[in-house]
């Protein structure tokens, strides 16, 4: 069922969601006003699903919107809430993140799926396993897909499961995207991290700042 619902922390802004596809969670809120974008930047949003975090990137009124999915009906619900808010520099692309290649951009937003989940512990909806469990995007391809759609001195937001925080530092730096940023995020009834936000630029210079956590309250 299609439903229309709005922005978490905006709701001035209003956007479709589909039930069998991954709806607006806290991840999508807290990379969303993680963002700080420039009006001459080109941003692409990699799995951009209904396109939410396009439209927080829309806040900053950037040069142009591209929106890169894998589900078709993604792609459908996407243009969808673009014209919805009368955004008219989008770009929404029905692709692979694996084998997706066009001219680099200034930012790329990313909130993959980060769960190494074996197959039959993936459930029945494919279009919400594609958004929450890993598959053949792996960690090492995405980041090479990252790297290779990204300007030099490009900025990438990304969210990711804390748990596996050495592995993304690790793809980051093979790569040379060098983390400036670090958020953790937490749920305040919990004791651990469960994600954490990073911004890194491409072929930037050292130099690592890890901010006050964010304490989320259900």
């Amino acid at each position: 069922m299609i439903t229309k619902d709005y922005l978490p922390n905006h709701p001035e802004i209003e956007l479709y969601q589909d039930d069998t596809m991954l709806r607006i969670n806290t991840d999508t809120y807290v990379l969303g006003e993680f963002l700080n974008i420039y009006r001459n930047d080109t941003v692409l949003d990699m799995g951009t699903n209904q396109g939410a975090l396009l439209l927080y990137a829309n806040l900053f009124h950037p040069k142009k919107l591209i929106g890169l999915e894998i589900n078709p009906e993604g792609v459908a619900l996407a243009k969808r809430n673009m014209e919805l808010n009368h955004i008219e520099n989008a770009e929404i692309i029905c692709g692979d993140i694996i084998t997706y290649k066009n001219d680099p951009v200034d930012v790329i937003i990313c909130n993959p799926p980060y769960f190494k989940t074996k197959e039959d512990n993936k459930g029945l909806n494919n279009f919400k396993a594609i958004a929450k469990h890993e598959g053949e995007l792996t960690l090492k391809l995405l980041v090479d897909s990252i790297e290779r759609n990204l300007k030099d001195n490009g900025t990438l937001y990304f969210l990711f499961l804390s748990q596996r925080l050495d592995e993304v530092l690790m793809e980051l730096r093979r790569k040379h995207l060098i983390p400036k940023i670090i958020k953790f995020v937490f749920d305040k009834e919990k004791k651990y991290s469960n994600v954490f936000l990073v911004k890194a630029i491409k072929n930037g210079k050292p130099g690592l700042v890890v901010e006050k956590p964010i304490q989320m309250e259900r």
